[in-house]
């Protein structure tokens, strides 16, 4: 079934005619975002995941105000993270009122009316937003799969048994209950591959971590950088998502399921919670999750987190730990495994100056050996 996505006014913007591709990489906004109004973003039938915007995917766009109109089967050409539950997803396709070639940006999580006004646009002077990905990272909330077990004050627990109430075990506040529970089902057979899960191994991040394998969502977050969980690559405690981690040994996304059964759970805050026996977050309930809710389960939730009903900022914020966005965590374990390569190297060379310098010693003592049996035997002559 089709869902309508409502985003505030200040979340979207729209260009036209020569404003559209004025370079390969990006467009000028037609005017600023406050010239447009009451967008609507609807799935179609087939897509079973429709939260998570996919390049090449199409979706129906209304909107009013400048230029508004209709975009039916508008094509996603970009589609990135751009911070703790935030991205920019850029559609294209042809403005049925106008029969002109539109895109429009939306920033879900992302106020880009201050950006724009913020970075120099002006009434008569656009500035413009990228059209390609600038993130291999398409944007969708974060869960573990069915099965995983969550520890808590008495014993670890499947996921999907937990319910608003029970304590968990968390980094750093101790017990802490959950407020909000949810799972949703994922068709897989017909998703794109960085849809798939990602299988983390039993002790891919050394003995214990995690203690059995743990299947979690593309863009769920695991610590690294302390407590003895990735700490070669990471320096510092940070939260990296699961799919930066596939070079990995032992980590790989899955192919063989056809469904998935997704679990979530939110506290008070944010936290890192331990999986399977891995250190790694609960739900951060930002925009994009709040989006994909019935507006009674929206008005329930913000009620819940006393939070305003126009609130922009994740209701249990702020993260736990800094966001470590895809290609800047492949870039660092990149760097780490170099490192230890050119180490192995090094080490290795050391290995072949040690035995040459004890060859040399043993022939030293070999020939000291031989010439003071020379040395008696002409004595004795």
């Amino acid at each position: 079934m089709p869902t309508t996505y409502t985003p505030p006014d200040n979340q979207f913007a729209a260009a036209s005619g020569d404003n559209v591709n004025w370079d390969p990489d990006w467009s000028y906004f037609d005017h600023p975002p406050n010239s447009t109004a009451d967008f609507t973003i609807t799935s179609n039938d087939e897509d079973t995941d429709p939260g998570t915007f996919v390049t090449g995917e199409t979706y129906d766009l209304t909107w009013s105000g400048h230029g508004g109109g209709t975009m039916e089967d508008a094509v996603v050409i970009r589609s990135d993270y751009l911070g703790p539950d935030q991205g920019a997803v850029v559609f294209e396709g042809i403005n049925s009122n106008t029969g002109e070639l539109y895109q429009v940006i939306y920033t879900p999580g992302f106020d880009v009316e201050s950006w724009y006004w913020d970075n120099g646009g002006g009434p008569s002077s656009p500035n413009a937003f990228w059209t390609s990905d600038q993130d291999p990272e398409n944007f969708r909330y974060t869960c573990y799969a069915e099965g995983t077990l969550i520890e808590t004050p008495g014993a670890a627990v499947p996921i999907e048994a937990l319910k608003a109430g029970d304590l968990v075990m968390t980094l750093d506040h101790g017990p802490q209950p959950i407020r909000w529970v949810r799972q949703d089902v994922q068709v897989l057979s017909t998703s794109e591959q960085d849809k798939k899960p990602i299988l983390i191994a039993a002790n891919a991040f050394g003995h214990g971590h995690p203690e059995r394998d743990l299947i979690v969502s593309p863009q769920h977050r695991i610590f690294a950088g302390g407590h003895g969980q990735l700490q070669a690559p990471f320096k510092s405690e940070v939260l990296v998502p699961a799919k930066a981690l596939t070079r990995l040994p032992g980590i790989r996304s899955m192919n063989g399921k056809d469904r998935i059964l997704w679990c979530h759970f939110a506290c008070d805050r944010h936290e890192i919670v331990i999986a399977n026996g891995c250190l790694s977050e609960s739900l951060l309930i930002g925009s994009m999750v709040v989006k994909g809710l019935t507006a009674s389960e929206r008005a329930a939730l913000r009620q819940m987190f006393d939070a305003p009903p126009t609130s922009r900022v994740p209701l249990n914020g702020p993260p736990a730990r800094e966001f470590i966005e895809v290609g800047t965590a492949r870039r660092r374990i990149a760097e780490s495994r170099n490192a230890q390569n050119d180490l192995s190297k090094e080490c290795a060379k050391w290995d072949v100056d040690l035995a040459m310098e004890r060859y040399e010693a043993e022939a030293i003592q070999e020939r000291h050996s031989s010439a003071a049996g020379d040395v008696r035997t002409a004595a004795q002559s």
